[in-house]
């Protein structure tokens, strides 16, 4: 039987290639987002108008810190769990009986993504709120970098769901009918 290179693999290491750059970016860009939120906040106390709670700012914004703290955790995991199943074992992702490594890929490319909308959708939730401090008590914030941050969230989850149909659809058809010879000649 002649065996024919694994078309598949290369796409699948470049979309893992642009998953991570992606997800690096965005996490980079959540810390550098909430930085700004402390910014806001610090310059912002002495404006502020009577009677309004500075403190439940303080914890609104630190919400901010909690999501950039799981964009990181989320990216080291999926990396991590990625570079072992890809490099590090015996069997290829696209092996058939490499079941497990590959299910754990797609729910880890499925946790990933869906927490990064998550994520994305709480950081543009604050752009209203940066929109009303910037006009109404000329507060220095670049709103560039929240809509940065929103973009490159929903990008990371598209580019995680992409990865995870990758590795769901990815077989190699030269291992299944060696498979199926060896599981023929065991049976007679």
């Amino acid at each position: 039987m002649a065996s024919h290179p694994d078309t598949r693999k290369p796409w699948v290491w470049a979309v893992f290639a642009f998953n991570t750059l992606f997800g690096i970016i965005f996490a980079i860009l959540s810390w550098a987002t909430f930085s700004s939120f402390r910014q806001v906040m610090k310059s912002a106390t002495t404006v502020l108008p009577q009677g309004t709670d500075a403190n439940a700012w303080w914890w609104l914004f630190d919400g901010a810190a909690v999501s950039a703290f799981f964009v990181v955790i989320i990216v080291a995991l999926t990396v991590l769990l990625a570079l072992r199943y890809m490099l590090l074992t015996r069997r290829s992702l696209s092996h058939p009986r490499s079941a497990f490594g590959r299910g754990l890929m797609i729910a880890t490319g499925l946790f990933a993504a869906l927490h990064f909308v998550n994520i994305g959708t709480h950081f543009l939730s604050f752009l209203p709120a940066m929109q009303h401090w910037v006009s109404d008590y000329n507060v220095h914030f670049n709103r560039v970098l929240l809509t940065a941050t929103v973009a490159f969230g929903f990008l990371s989850a598209a580019l995680n769901l992409i990865y995870a149909l990758m590795i769901l659809f990815w077989r190699d058809k030269d291992a299944e009918a060696l498979d199926r010879v060896a599981l023929t000649h065991s049976e007679a």
